[in-house]
């Protein structure tokens, strides 16, 4: 009874892994079309996207097998903490409104989040694994450290729980506009939003946020809405025609699956001049 149990919940658990797995490969196969029509940058490297894929299959397993782990974690720090100090409601138009604010605590927790990953040594460690893409597009999407959902599952998004007694549904809902939004977020697609540009995170204003170059530094964190760095200063408009490069100071980045799963280990991405990404003065030495 026991091993049947055990095989029905791995049973489960790769159902859910392969489902997500299809939804990604979908999404960025779509995405992918997209780039091909109005790239931002060409001659990507082909083996590199691969990679990619290939590491997300494997960071969607990984998310998947912690999940009991980060369960019984928020479930502690929810009930520690007296967790649904604000009863929000699940039905009707309320539900809607339940929805907005559950994704713009989320966001806010993201963004906050996001600037510690750049400030802390150990989570910049990870977090560079996602910012040594040399070619940004759509498969990048999911190319963070494993680690990092551990940490998320446990410490960030309890604080949800803490905050708000609501339903899982609705939580769930918001999980799928930050997956989509990601996605379009690290699209190679040279999209022109004009006035628009810093009303939702997208493929220029986010590639900022990738950028090599020294002035881009520590600005453009949101996941979703620009809304957070405008309010605390990390707000950087795209001119018309910026579109840098992007990457780490050193170039580095994982050449096989081992090296982005051991990517913490290494000795590349230290912090120093640009978080590890190169200086201009270097760049214009290096075009010269």
């Amino acid at each position: 009874m026991f091993a049947s149990s055990q095989f029905a919940g791995l049973l489960h658990h790769a159902s859910v892994w392969l489902q997500a797995y299809a939804l990604v490969l979908v999404m960025m196969a779509v995405g992918a079309s997209l780039e091909r029509r109005w790239p931002a940058a060409l001659l990507q490297s082909r083996s590199g996207q691969r990679l990619n894929m290939v590491y997300a299959g494997l960071y969607l397993a990984l998310t998947e097998a912690v999940k009991p782990l980060t369960a019984v974690a928020s479930v502690a720090i929810v009930n520690a903490l007296g967790g649904g100090m604000v009863v929000l409601v699940s039905r009707g138009w309320g539900a809607l409104a339940s929805f907005v604010i559950v994704l713009l605590t989320i966001d806010l927790l993201e963004y906050a989040f996001h600037r510690l990953q750049h400030t802390w040594p150990v989570l910049w460690k990870l977090h560079s694994l996602h910012h040594s893409a040399v070619d940004f597009n759509v498969t990048v999407t999911l190319r963070h450290h494993w680690l990092e959902v551990l940490i998320k599952g446990c410490l960030l998004y309890p604080l949800v729980g803490v905050l708000f007694k609501v339903e899982p549904w609705i939580v769930g809902a918001t999980s799928f506009v930050f997956m989509f939004g990601n996605a379009f977020a690290h699209l190679n697609l040279r999209v022109d939003l004009g006035r628009y540009v810093t009303w939702v995170n997208n493929p220029q204003y986010h590639r900022l946020h990738h950028s090599i170059r020294a002035e881009h530094l520590d600005h453009n964190f949101t996941q979703l809405l620009p809304l957070w760095d405008h309010l605390f200063g990390t707000l950087w408009v795209p001119a018309k025609h910026e579109w840098p490069a992007t990457g780490l100071k050193d170039g580095a980045q994982p050449r096989s699956l081992l090296g982005a799963i051991s990517w913490p280990l290494g000795l590349h991405a230290e912090r120093g001049t640009a978080l590890g990404r190169k200086p201009v003065a270097m760049l214009d030495k290096e075009t010269k």
